[in-house]
């Protein structure tokens, strides 16, 4: 377990660097079929890491958010969101993360999400912890009524019930920086109606390591073996109210 770790840390630093350095250059941007971004970044970062992996581990597979390694039976499977947030990368605006997992027989062996802009490595272990910058991290005690709920673009009734609730609204783009500030206490909570395996499901791990709770919208444990599924993540305070306000809308 120690080797697969520090070899997906020394890739994330190596991710970063690659971030920082295509932030500051003029950049070409292309729209994938669901319209979403995507830069050269983006592509090489996740060629790097399949490059990598194929060298290090020639019987792993890798899935990518832009490319993947091997036919998705591998006893390993290494998840990659080589650029989380392109969207604020794009507009120069200095959010964006690098995400890696590693999942053995579809159960996480560890998640590391990487913020190059504030050299902060979030990682967690799967019943080892979760860390940032290897100082113990956990998540908040605070109810929904006293903490900051997390949100992204286009949720509608269903945030707007979460905030009469009480809660305190928050915006961020980005799944994975959500992922983090939840893990670490600054915030209660989040949902995501279709969630990907290769942010926010993968990286969810830091959440239940730093002591919360990770479901589908039924309240079902999260499959790590599926490329797209509900998400609620959370300080485990809230979680309850948060999946009935959910299933009441």
């Amino acid at each position: 377990m120690n080797e697969y770790l520090e070899f997906g840390k020394k890739l994330a630093y190596e991710a970063g660097e690659m971030i920082v350095k295509g932030f500051d250059k003029q950049m070409q941007v292309e729209l994938k079929p669901d319209e979403s971004p995507v830069t050269e970044t983006d592509r090489a970062i996740n060629s790097m890491v399949i490059e990598a992996i194929q060298q290090k581990y020639p019987g792993h597979g890798v899935i990518g958010e832009e490319e993947n390694l091997g036919d998705g039976t591998e006893e390993y499977q290494w998840i990659c969101d080589p650029l989380d947030g392109t969207k604020p990368f794009v507009m120069k605006v200095p959010l964006s993360t690098f995400i890696l997992g590693l999942i053995h027989n579809g159960t996480p062996l560890f998640s590391i999400v990487y913020h190059p802009f504030t050299n902060q490595l979030y990682h967690a272990v799967s019943g080892g912890g979760a860390f940032c910058n290897d100082e113990a991290i956990q998540v908040s005690r605070s109810e929904l009524s006293s903490g900051y709920f997390l949100t992204g673009a286009g949720e509608g009734a269903r945030m707007s019930k979460i905030k009469a609730a009480g809660a305190q609204l928050f915006g961020v783009p980005g799944r994975a920086l959500k992922v983090c500030m939840i893990a670490d206490g600054r915030a209660t909570g989040m949902y995501d109606v279709s969630g990907d395996l290769h942010d926010i499901i993968v990286a969810s791990l830091l959440v239940t390591e730093a002591g919360g709770l990770a479901t589908t919208f039924e309240g079902e444990p999260l499959d790590f073996t599926k490329l797209k599924q509900s998400v609620v993540l959370s300080n485990g305070v809230v979680h309850e109210e948060v999946l009935k306000i959910l299933a009441d809308s």
